[in-house]
């Protein structure tokens, strides 16, 4: 039997059988080694196959359409380095829950450790960092390796999508000739008719599911039903997540929601629930009295405050709940896994009131310092996400602009919002914000002009834009996030500004139109709340030029703590 036609039959199944699957995107970054699963993608025709050339911008691209979706979505590379470049975007995926996942072409066995061009040990490449990860092993003609591939193609796309949702990996070796061959003799007629009798066994792909222990969600009801004086403090949150659950939970018992920009419980509507979107201002000003029950979900939240407010609410008892152990600090009660909490009406009380005035206290003093300071982060990302149509995906780097929106936006728009909170990297944002725009909505994507840089290939990715995609860089003259650390005060000037500010001094609009970009520059809140508008209503990528104040984020902040001290000692 020709070694051809079984390698190409092979990659027919494989490929078929992530249709059948369901997966309806493969990102594939060109290379040779690679040609027979890229064949077989474009014959069967079922998956979009963006091809993106940079392995990283791919795997980033990947990422952000799985994330808006909460869908896997697949890779395709060749072998050697091409491979490790998916790295970053899997260990974001994998710390964020994310499903991914990643086909690479290897050469066959008798190449490996021999110094053969383009090949690296590809076996266990990312790690502890996936679910689960395949070496397939050189096509055989027979019906058991057929089978084979089919199971565990299966297997891997279970894998991503539960208990905990994450990256896997395929790893397929390929031998020339990479070409696909056509079937011809009796043997490999009967191979092929075999391979079609596989490709249409239906698929069942039923992720399982972790369920929490019944007896401590029953007691962590009983605390609820016992306790009036608790908060539920939401982090970043994965999109499709029990949602509505939270928000009943919140009305019924009458405990106040801080909810940070990245839990999708802040852009959404929530009536009955008395909602803090200033946590970070009502904490560190302790406006509010403290709880002596806290629910914490999802990643740990990035306001400023949190720390602090820790500390000051030690004597509270504090449950997290989630599909991952997540307790850092190691004082908390953990519970894994789906959790169906039911609590008796509780309605207003003087403690829910006492929160929601120190919201309003926290909201009036913000709004007074985005007048004095039209120059900020904050005034800019004010105007940006008020130019939003309801219904767009936000996307919001790290760094400061994630800490900035928490502090100011409200949930007056209902938004899906995509973050990388997962390692909580800068790497990757314009080409993961350009493969959530594959998932059909407008996308805002906000990021600082450092993680611009640091993705500035990625302006090639973003042409594939499918929906209107407004990338807004706001531009501070570095990373002035590290002026709130330390370093600030012991590093010389000149030091410090080399190694942690490091201000990129990129002409964005210049770069942006070089590449074939619609560019803009928008510096007032005003104007950028115009070009926000008009980016989002045409299709493609616009790329918008936002300079700030560098000490604005700070300077903001500090006006507002000092303007509620005030307030709460006057």
């Amino acid at each position: 039997m020709n070694p051809a036609v079984v390698q190409a039959l092979w990659a027919e199944l494989l490929v078929a059988t992530l249709g059948d699957a369901g997966v309806t995107t493969c990102v594939v970054s060109p290379g040779s080694r690679s040609t027979p699963l890229v064949a077989a993608l474009a014959a069967d025709g079922r998956l979009a196959l963006p091809t993106i050339i940079d392995e990283r911008a791919a795997a980033f691209f990947a990422l952000g359409l799985a994330r808006a979706t909460g869908s896997p979505v697949a890779l395709v590379c060749t072998s050697g380095s091409a491979a490790a470049h998916y790295l970053p975007a899997i260990v974001e995926a994998s710390e964020a829950g994310i499903p991914l996942i990643a086909v690479t072409a290897d050469r066959p066995p008798e190449l490996q450790h021999c110094g053969a061009s383009q090949t690296i040990d590809q076996t266990g490449i990312y790690g502890r960092f996936t679910r689960a990860a395949f070496d397939l092993g050189a096509p055989h003609g027979s019906e058991l390796a057929l089978r084979a591939v089919r199971r565990t193609v299966i297997q891997a796309i279970t894998a991503s999508r539960g208990p905990r949702p994450g990256p896997v990996h395929l790893n397929v070796p390929l031998r020339k000739p990479l070409e696909p061959a056509v079937p011809s003799t009796e043997e490999e007629l009967a191979l092929a008719a075999m391979t079609a009798t596989l490709k249409y066994t239906p698929i069942v792909v039923a992720p399982p599911r972790l369920v929490a222990d019944v007896q401590a969600v029953a007691e962590l009801a009983a605390r609820i039903a016992a306790e009036p004086h608790g908060i539920v403090v939401a982090g970043a949150l994965p999109v499709g997540f029990a949602r509505d659950a939270i928000l009943q939970l919140c009305a019924r018992a009458g405990y106040p929601l801080l909810a940070e920009a990245g839990s999708q419980l802040r852009f959404t509507a929530r009536p009955g629930v008395t909602a803090i979107d200033h946590a970070d201002f009502v904490l560190a000003a302790r406006l509010a009295p403290a709880p002596n029950l806290i629910i914490q979900l999802g990643a740990e939240p990035v306001a400023a405050a949190w720390p602090g407010a820790k500390v000051a609410f030690a004597s509270a008892e504090r449950w997290i709940l989630g599909d991952a152990f997540r307790d850092p600090d190691g004082a908390a009660h953990v519970i894994t896994g789906d959790v169906t909490l039911t609590v008796p009406m509780r309605g207003d009380s003087e403690f829910t009131r006492a929160w929601r005035e120190a919201e309003a206290h926290a909201a009036a003093a913000v709004e007074e310092a985005l007048v004095a300071h039209a120059s900020s982060e904050a005034a800019a990302l004010q105007a940006a996400l008020g130019a939003m149509p309801a219904g767009s995906v936000v996307q919001i780097g790290n760094s400061l602009p994630i800490r900035v929106v928490d502090q100011i936006a409200t949930g007056s728009k209902v938004h899906t919002v995509i973050t990388q909170r997962g390692a909580a990297g800068i790497d990757g944002l314009v080409a993961s914000a350009t493969g959530a725009s594959w998932a059909g909505a407008p996308v805002l994507l906000i990021l600082g002009d450092v993680s611009f840089a640091h993705d500035l290939g990625s302006l090639l990715v973003a042409r594939t834009a499918k929906a209107p995609l407004a990338i807004v860089v706001i531009d501070n003259g570095g990373g002035r996030i590290f002026g709130g650390l330390p370093i600030a005060q012991s590093a010389t000037a000149a030091t410090f500004d080399a190694h942690f500010t490091t201000p990129p001094e990129i002409e964005v609009v210049a770069v942006a139109t070089a590449l074939g970009h619609r560019a803009v520059l928008a510096a007032t809140p005003a104007a950028l709340a115009r070009a926000v508008a008009a980016a989002l209503a045409e299709p493609g990528a616009t790329i918008i030029h936002a300079p700030v104040a560098p000490t604005g984020a700070r300077d903001l902040r500090l006006s507002v703590l000092e303007h509620l001290t005030g307030a709460r000692h006057g």
